[in-house]
């Protein structure tokens, strides 16, 4: 997505009778499809069936499109979403001047606390980092409570509450469905350097000895035009790294990801210099390919984690049970039924 300030944006808004739509782009229809897709068939066999057959793939693959498909819907929709798209990192790796790409704060609110002591906020900054964050947590516990609607099924007291069991499993199934489509469009987000750079859309008005682009125009033409007349799907299969195993927080596995794309920031804006967008070389496709495989890479990464991550869960509000503990049967699952219904 080419972003605008969020300062320049509430000022055209203002400024404007009929404000004209703002291009949504990021990695475009055809890269974030791609993203979903590719990963989407390399999940492993431990996640569960639902989401591998080829109807739940296509299914991911058209809902990672949907959070910049939602864009344009009013206020207070887009100055609240719009942001969490990207975070402008700098080059000394803070955001904004504020708390660093690799030292975030734990949650969002500490994060916008700390830029607005900088003379920012979540909003100007971004907090995709957030969504990232805030997605994963989501899937895990989309994960326990579908293997103890599961485990209900065969433990389940009586007929009907097994019938209750079996339908919530379905309800879930939709459930889990949407949050991992809708929250794959941000981990393919965080691939994109242009998304996590202050310098999202020309290399704007701030030390540039490399001389780089400094006009507006970068954005889309990297992440839509180039991708959809030069990157297959195919090239992205291909591209695809093995399942890497950080053994940490989501947290630090997130930090990781959006600084090492970061990283490439320059690389981005040399091949423009080079003219290498224009008149496309084996060297800007294979980077752009890498790009985005790299999402499809970390989106079946993440998922594994999710699923691995949910053994240990709680389930229920104000009775906490060990899934574990559901699974072996060794907790009636009628008393989180009964939560449920209440």
């Amino acid at each position: 997505m080419m972003r605008m300030s969020f300062r320049f944006m509430t000022a055209l808004l203002f400024a404007l009778p009929v404000a004209a739509p703002l291009p949504a782009l990021a990695w475009g229809n055809t890269g974030h499809r791609y993203i979903g897709l590719v990963a989407a068939k390399n999940f492993p066999v431990a996640i569960p069936a639902f989401l591998r057959t080829p109807e739940a793939i296509r299914e991911i693959g058209e809902m990672a499109r949907e959070p910049d498909r939602s864009r344009n819907t009013g206020q207070p929709h887009d100055f609240d979403l719009d942001p969490g798209h990207q975070v402008d990192g700098m080059d000394d790796g803070t955001v904004l001047g504020g708390p660093r790409l690799d030292a975030l704060p734990a949650s969002r609110r500490d994060f916008d606390t700390a830029l607005r002591a900088a003379g920012s906020n979540e909003y100007a900054a971004g907090y995709l980092p957030y969504n990232l964050m805030d997605g994963w947590e989501q899937l895990v516990k989309d994960f326990a409570t579908w293997r103890a609607d599961v485990a209900g099924m065969k433990f389940g007291a009586t007929k009907a509450d097994r019938q209750w069991y079996t339908l919530d499993r379905r309800v879930r199934e939709t459930l889990t469905l949407r949050d991992l489509g809708y929250w794959a469009h941000f981990v393919g987000d965080a691939s994109q350097p242009l998304h996590v750079t202050v310098h999202y859309n020309g290399w704007g008005d701030y030390p540039n000895p490399q001389g780089f682009e400094t006009a507006t125009g970068l954005h889309a033409k990297f992440e839509t035009a180039f991708v959809e007349a030069n990157i297959t799907q195919a090239d992205i299969a291909a591209a695809m790294r093995p399942y890497r195993d950080c053994a940490c927080t989501i947290q630090q596995r997130t930090q990781d990801y959006l600084v090492n794309t970061l990283s490439l920031v320059n690389q981005t804006y040399q091949f423009e210099k080079d003219g290498a967008y224009d008149k496309p070389t084996p060297q800007s496709k294979a980077f752009v390919t890498q790009r985005i495989a790299e999402a499809a890479a970390m989106l079946r990464d993440l998922v594994s984690d999710a699923w691995r991550a949910s053994d240990d869960s709680l389930i229920g509000y104000q009775h906490k049970i060990p899934l574990k503990d559901v699974e072996a049967g060794k907790a009636d699952p009628a008393i989180l039924l009964h939560e449920m219904q209440d």
